[in-house]
């Protein structure tokens, strides 16, 4: 896993938003939920959590609908210890992982934000991404762009084709210093800004944010298609 040294004393706390209705996934069951090789996406995501060894606390953010069953389901029947409560979600995940942020304790010194329904995620690229964040203040898991990018008009014309050397394809974990991601929400919540991620509002507030390389099969789960491809990486991976 790397040199754990620099994150020796600190306090870390996962928070995993899990609130998504999963429209595009379809089906009647909540995407979290949606059985991936016979256990729940969510379940497989928190119980990599619960295995790492420099997260001491989980928090889960979920529909308000799902709580006890998400309580039952999964936190009691998997033993989940290191799920220290669920949050009710907001209609956005910004809303949502400030919902979160507000239960977790002054005494953490960083947290680390993680899509609830990207189960393939590993301790080592967690620890990776939190030793960033101790060293730096901010940092998210990414992988460079293959894929030509084009940036097409409304009327479906290509305008510009864009430079993919610098160009990154983001993913969780995202880490920061706990005091530093409350004040980028706060100075979001002030200017009325919204983010697709919590590194786009430590941005927006000024500050560095570094790139830990990530994995292409770090995948979210969102559609069929992504379901399907999670199904031969577990595969592959037995």
């Amino acid at each position: 896993m790397g040199d754990e040294s620099i994150l020796a004393g600190r306090r870390v706390a996962a928070l995993i938003p899990a609130a998504g209705s999963g429209r595009r996934l379809g089906g009647a069951v909540a995407k979290p939920y949606v059985p991936l090789g016979g256990r729940e996406i969510l379940a497989r995501t928190l119980e990599v959590f619960e295995r790492c060894t420099v997260v001491h606390e989980v928090w889960v953010v979920v529909a308000a609908e799902q709580c006890d069953y998400c309580q039952r389901a999964l936190v009691e029947r998997y033993g989940l210890r290191k799920v220290r409560g669920l949050v009710v979600g907001g209609a956005e995940r910004q809303e949502s992982v400030w919902q979160g942020l507000q239960r977790i304790a002054p005494s953490v010194d960083l947290v680390v934000v993680h899509d609830g329904v990207r189960p393939f995620v590993t301790a080592a690229l967690i620890c990776q991404t939190l030793q960033r964040a101790a060293q730096h203040g901010a940092a998210i898991t990414a992988v460079p762009l293959t894929d030509t990018l084009k940036r097409v008009s409304e009327a479906g014309q290509v305008e510009t084709t864009l430079p993919r050397k610098r160009l990154w394809r983001t993913q969780t974990p995202q880490a920061f210093r706990h005091d530093l991601l409350r004040e980028a929400f706060q100075h979001a919540q002030r200017h009325g800004l919204v983010a697709t991620d919590e590194a786009g509002l430590i941005e927006a507030l000024g500050h560095p944010v570094y790139v830990v390389p990530g994995a292409e099969y770090n995948v979210k789960i969102t559609t069929r298609n992504d379901l399907r491809l999670g199904e031969s990486l577990l595969r592959s991976l037995d």
